[in-house]
């Protein structure tokens, strides 16, 4: 497991659901010694009515999630990469080289949790496709996670989230004809644009716009996609803590 782990809110099976999910992972994987995708289904017994944990439950969840990586991933031939969190269910996901070994250690963890039904199985999933194509957020839903995290460290600092102040934003594209592009929506939008900086084959942009940070989604989403049409990376936004 790596330290960068995060949560991001969907849709599954057209139910509302919560992933948690270790980003960092993504750097390595495949693991081609772990091809065994394992999971631990668990039987939530105080959900939401929309299917999702509920604070009563919080606590009790989070000691079990630790309790059965505690077990099963303790030999270090098993990795724990995720969950989700929908339809009155907690999956747990783990890739193992040894599934028959991963199905008992499960076992032995859950029996410890006499009050919550669960199932274990396990199966061939070389490429990690569970990982990557189901746990790992989208581009968009990467999107909104960096905003959140930038919000974050905002309202650590007694930030007034909703407050309009200039926003800062960069921009990486690649090509002078790309950057042109860009900067005719973003001209439409009403955005500042810097002089773009050229270099090593890129342009550079910064552009800047009033906005309140805790709407950014609606604003930002639709830009990094169109900067990643045109070859380019949106490089995230800053601004002053307005408290």
């Amino acid at each position: 497991m790596s330290d960068n782990w995060d949560f991001y809110p969907l849709l599954v099976d057209s139910r509302p659901a919560s992933i948690y999910v270790d980003l960092g992972l993504a750097g390595t994987a495949p693991v081609r010694t772990q091809p065994h995708m394992g999971y631990v289904r668990v039987s939530m017994r105080q959900p939401r009515e929309d299917g999702l944990s509920s604070s009563e439950e919080f606590e009790a969840l989070i000691k079990l999630e630790d309790a059965l990586i505690d077990r099963v991933a303790a030999t270090g031939v098993t990795t724990y990469c995720g969950r989700n969190t929908s339809s009155g269910y907690r999956d747990f996901y783990f890739y193992t080289s040894d599934p028959t070994a991963f199905s008992a250690s499960a076992e032995e963890a859950m029996a410890d949790q006499p009050e919550y039904e669960f199932r274990t199985g396990a199966r061939l999933d070389p490429d990690w496709d569970a990982y990557f194509k189901f746990l790992y957020p989208t581009t968009d839903d990467m999107q909104r996670i960096m905003n959140r995290r930038v919000t974050d460290k905002l309202a650590k600092h007694g930030d007034v989230l909703s407050k309009p102040r200039p926003i800062d934003h960069l921009a990486h594209l690649p090509n002078a004809s790309a950057a042109a592009s860009l900067l005719g929506l973003l001209g439409e939008q009403g955005f500042t644009v810097h002089e773009p900086e050229a270099g090593d084959g890129s342009v550079m942009l910064r552009f800047e716009r009033a906005d309140r940070p805790d709407a950014l989604d609606e604003v930002v989403i639709p830009i990094a996609r169109r900067i990643k049409e045109l070859g380019g990376t949106y490089d995230g936004w800053g601004c002053e803590v307005v408290s």
